[in-house]
């Protein structure tokens, strides 16, 4: 992780830890080519790329043709085909490595407990997470983008609306005036920071390094998501979250009051997995007669 701590919590990695980041590794690079390699082929089916003169007249269901490539390659572009085939084939046996090798993650058995969360999520989250460098589930938030930081605010020069946002941000949408009547599409300009609001990381601009794992955020929101879909107590957390917004920012759009909701119901659940590892480690430690780690000592 990229967060510092002190020599104090470092410890030896499992030798389960590095073969689940390389399983997760070639899961992840598995399927951004899968699905690149699919949209180019729904592109041909559909006939909406001139550079295939495929014959695709009477095709009327995209989807289960490309099941079919998908399982045995071929196509209108056998080649496309093949390598569409072979990233399918290697997604596969990549989550298959992975819910293999979770198994053997002190996290996995509180975190196989928990509704939402499968195998093949736990272990991608879990291969990007370093309990050693994680002195607080701060850290963890911090990792995965989660954490907050001084908003910049921004002025209108027509009706002297304030607007909080991520710094570097600009905002062209019309917005609402401070009479709360109407929408005014002013000019907002920025003022500079302030440490009266804090607002979510923003995303980083071309060329520039997150300061976050981008790819830990990507999976975050994933778990969100499928805490909102399955129910069980992080979707009681989820709904919780949400009136309370309603009430509090009944201005906000709708979209802004669920992101916000599943931001805060992934905080709670990494705060409860950070708990729940070093609970696991110091039972772990225990056993062997070693002392508990250092930062819940």
């Amino acid at each position: 992780m990229m967060v510092e701590c002190d020599d104090a919590v470092a410890r030896d990695a499992s030798p389960t830890e590095p073969l689940l980041q390389l399983a997760a590794a070639g899961y992840e690079r598995a399927q951004r080519d899968r699905i690149r390699y699919g949209e180019q082929l729904r592109a041909i089916l559909q006939g909406r790329d001139a550079r295939w003169e495929a014959s695709v007249d009477g095709i009327t269901d995209v989807d289960a043709l490309l099941r079919e490539i998908r399982e045995t390659g071929g196509g209108p572009v056998p080649i496309l085909g093949k390598l569409y085939a072979a990233a399918w084939k290697q997604e596969c046996e990549m989550g298959a490595q992975m819910q293999s090798l979770i198994g053997r993650h002190p996290a996995w058995p509180w975190l196989r407990r928990v509704k939402g969360v499968g195998s093949v999520l736990a272990a991608r989250l879990l291969s990007r997470l370093d309990l050693a460098r994680a002195p607080s589930p701060a850290s963890f938030w911090a990792y995965c983008g989660l954490g907050t930081v001084a908003a910049e605010e921004l002025v209108c020069d027509r009706c002297g609306a304030r607007v909080f946002v991520s710094p570097g941000t600009r905002v062209a949408a019309a917005h609402t005036p401070p009479s709360g009547r109407g929408r005014c599409s002013g000019t907002l300009r920025p003022r500079g920071l302030t440490d009266e609001v804090r607002v979510a990381q923003g995303r980083p601009r071309r060329g520039e390094r997150a300061p976050y794992d981008m790819e830990a955020k990507t999976i975050c929101y994933l778990i969100g998501v499928s805490f909102v879909r399955c129910g069980g107590p992080y979707r009681e957390v989820y709904d919780e979250r949400k009136l309370h917004l309603a009430s509090t920012h009944p201005d906000w759009p709708a979209k802004r009051m669920h992101l916000a909701a599943v931001r805060a119901t992934v905080k709670r659940f990494l705060a409860d997995l950070w708990v729940a590892w070093h609970d696991a480690e110091d039972a772990a430690a225990a056993e062997r007669g070693a002392p508990a780690t250092a930062s819940r000592q």
